[in-house]
């Protein structure tokens, strides 16, 4: 009899052993899953809080990066003109304001726009190229490819996202010949006439 019953709290032993160690597992499921959860609460809080701050710094910075766009780009078309010039004093302003382009320049880069520009015969892309003027051009593969770049663009440096499109002259193929608009009012005007001739 005390065999039998030696084995009964044996079994009874192992039992409770099981059962704790379930509950034990149980309880680090639990906590594992709480502790995952709140990772993701954590992470997406983070990434809401980073879209706050980029919307909030793009307000802010948004209008200031443009204008700077706009004197970078006029400084540099000064520099150019005067760089034309044969006149030495103009020459030596040529340089001065080209330097002051660069600091602009440098700006913008602290404000995390890079410069970025394209090469002439490069195909239009859009989104980072926009159209200034057409030049006609006869050959076929040079229908919508860059002619000329007349101004650099500038693309935020984390993001890839252009703020400002590289602008440029492209070629385009000469519209078919036929009667100029005058002519065609001429025409249509001239067989609506014929029309009402005929009619009465």
């Amino acid at each position: 009899m005390p065999l039998n019953e030696d084995r009964m709290q044996g079994s009874r032993e192992l039992s409770d052993i099981a059962e704790r160690l379930r509950l034990l597992e149980q309880q680090g499921a639990e906590s594992h899953a709480r502790a995952a959860h709140r990772e993701a609460v954590i992470d997406r809080l983070h990434q809401e809080n980073q879209k706050l701050r980029d919307e909030a710094r793009g307000l802010v910075f948004d209008p200031i990066s443009a204008d700077l766009i706009r004197l970078y780009d006029g400084l540099r078309r000064d520099a150019e003109r005067l760089a034309e010039a044969e006149v030495g004093a103009d020459q030596a302003v040529a340089k001065l304001i080209a330097s002051y382009a660069e600091d602009v320049e440098l700006i913008l880069d602290r404000c995390g726009l890079e410069p970025f520009t394209a090469t002439p015969g490069e195909s239009f892309r859009l989104g980072e190229h926009s159209v200034v003027a057409t030049i006609e051009t006869t050959t076929q593969g040079r229908e919508n490819t860059i002619a000329e770049v007349t101004a650099i663009g500038f693309r935020e440096r984390v993001s890839g996202q252009v703020k400002r499109p590289v602008r440029a002259k492209f070629y385009c193929l000469p519209e078919p010949s036929g009667p100029s608009r005058a002519e065609q009012g001429r025409l249509g005007g001239n067989s609506a006439a014929n029309r009402e001739s005929e009619e009465s």
